[in-house]
């Protein structure tokens, strides 16, 4: 049965303080529920919030260094909201793993030579009714069509300049303190080149890296393999990119935190599951090769094989609170049109909405 749940949107125009100002206006209460979900979080795993706060200043200099506008788009928010900055900046530095499946693909690919850049965004189940659609237009940048937690994390989307970015969690064992991956993303958003964008996600002081997948209306693909030390650029095979959360690279092997064993080496069982969407979402586009629509693209997100652990994420009632993932929405860009469409929850379920920036 399909859904009719519609993902909220905000618009906002001028700097990015003022944009900032307009969005915590309109998502108070969802920031407020976003605190209060993480407060709940890291008491949960033992460490306190004013702990949480310290740590997060830490990055703060990073952050500012690097991306001074959206931070500025922070505080801006933080004054919508009445929240305090210190508070909200703690989300920002968050280094939590989601488990996510993106695919991207080319005119090489396509059946009417559109460019087009697929997303699952699996996280707790709580974060689906946190989930915002920011459509913004900056004084001094390009404008931009973003999923975002509160309006204030920027997880994914496409701008003017016909980019896309989306990510997928990578558990890396050389993390450090530095610029949080979530500014990386917000610095990827605002890019007006391909190759500028590349360089955000590899900006030399990261704390640590989502694998950026970025794509650009020329039909050029990367995935961007990162951690906070090192990198490697996977470029598509046939007009199909597709990656979920492990590196693909073998430079980057060595770097794999969540699937291996640090001391040993040894492969852990809980990497089965980005394993097999992996190779699913290889196969299913491997049938279509040349013919892939946005229908095409809208099956894979909604495959179910190898459930629990399927490309299309629902909760699993046996799982403990922070265990308790689901898909909260998936994007489909075109890239060709600048068009993000949108389904709020499991693909399977809902429809996908169009938004564009034209």
């Amino acid at each position: 049965m399909s859904s009719k749940k519609r993902v909220p949107k905000v618009s906002a125009s001028g700097s990015y303080a003022g944009m900032g100002a307009k969005v915590g206006r309109e998502c108070a209460s969802v920031s407020r529920s976003m605190l209060a979900s993480a407060r709940a979080n890291f008491e949960e795993r033992g460490i306190s919030w004013d702990m949480a706060i310290e740590n997060s200043t830490l990055y703060l200099p990073y952050a500012e260094d690097f991306d001074s506008k959206y931070i500025d788009y922070l505080r801006g928010y933080a004054r919508g909201a009445k929240q305090r900055f210190e508070d909200l900046f703690v989300l920002i530095c968050q280094d939590e793993k989601g488990l996510c499946t993106d695919v991207a693909v080319n005119m090489d690919a396509t059946a009417d030579g559109s460019v087009l850049s697929a997303h699952t965004e699996d996280w707790r189940t709580e974060d689906e009714r946190h989930a915002v659609l920011l459509h913004g237009r900056p004084d001094d940048g390009p404008a931009f069509l973003l999923m975002t937690l509160g309006g204030l994390e920027l997880v994914g989307g496409i701008n003017s300049r016909g980019i896309s970015f989306t990510g997928n969690s990578l558990s890396q064992n050389d993390t450090r303190i530095g610029i949080p991956k979530m500014v990386l993303s917000a610095r990827i958003a605002s890019a007006k080149t391909l190759s500028e964008a590349i360089s955000a996600a590899l900006a030399p002081e990261r704390a640590s890296s989502y694998n950026n997948n970025i794509c650009h209306s020329s039909g050029e693909m990367y995935s961007v393999e990162a951690s906070a030390t090192d990198s490697s650029l996977i470029y598509p095979e046939a007009g199909c990119l597709v990656h979920t959360n492990h590196y693909l690279s073998p430079k980057m092997a060595k770097y794999e935190a969540l699937f291996t064993d640090g001391n040993s080496g040894t492969f852990m069982p809980s990497g089965s599951s980005s394993l097999t969407r992996y190779n699913r979402a290889r196969r299913l586009l491997n049938r279509s090769l040349g013919r892939v629509t946005m229908e095409t693209l809208r099956s894979v997100l909604s495959d179910h094989v190898d459930f629990p652990n399927s490309i299309c994420c629902h909760p699993q009632s046996e799982a403990g609170h922070l265990e308790q993932y689901k898909t909260i929405y998936a994007t489909i860009a075109d890239l060709t049109k600048l068009e993000l469409w949108v389904c709020l929850g499991e693909p399977c379920k809902g429809k996908l909405e169009r938004h564009s920036l034209n």
